[in-house]
C-alpha cells in the first residue's frame, strides 16, 4: 500500500511537472491615459473604463494574427504562437487617439 502510494505521488509530481514545463509567450501590458489627461480629471469623474479598445497582433505585412479587448483598467494579453516580427496595434473609439498608434 505505501509503494503504491509512493507511486501515485511521483506520478502526480511529474504530470504536474510537464503540465508546466511549456511556456507561454505572448505580448501584454497595459493601455494607459497620457498623464496630461489623469491630472485633468476631477476627483468625482468615473474611473476610466477601457474594455472597449481593442488591441491587435499583426504580421509586418498588415495581417491580424489575433485580437483581444482590454480589461477595465487597461489590461490586455494576446498569446504568441508564431515566430516572427508582430506590429501591435491599438484600437479604440472615434476621437480617441494613441501614441504611439503601433
Amino acid at each position: 500500500m505505501a509503494f503504491a502510494n509512493l507511486l501515485l505521488s511521483l506520478l502526480l509530481a511529474l504530470s504536474a511537472h510537464l503540465s508546466t514545463a511549456e511556456s507561454i509567450y505572448g505580448c501584454g501590458g497595459f493601455v494607459e491615459a497620457s498623464s496630461v489627461l489623469i491630472k485633468s480629471r476631477k476627483p468625482y469623474d468615473r474611473k476610466q473604463d477601457y474594455s472597449h479598445v481593442t488591441v491587435e497582433l499583426q504580421t509586418i505585412d498588415g495581417l491580424v494574427k489575433d485580437r483581444t479587448q482590454c480589461a477595465p483598467n487597461g489590461y490586455y494579453f494576446i498569446p504568441v504562437y508564431d515566430k516572427g516580427s508582430f506590429i501591435v496595434k491599438v484600437k479604440g473609439p472615434d476621437g480617441w487617439s494613441w501614441e504611439p498608434d503601433k
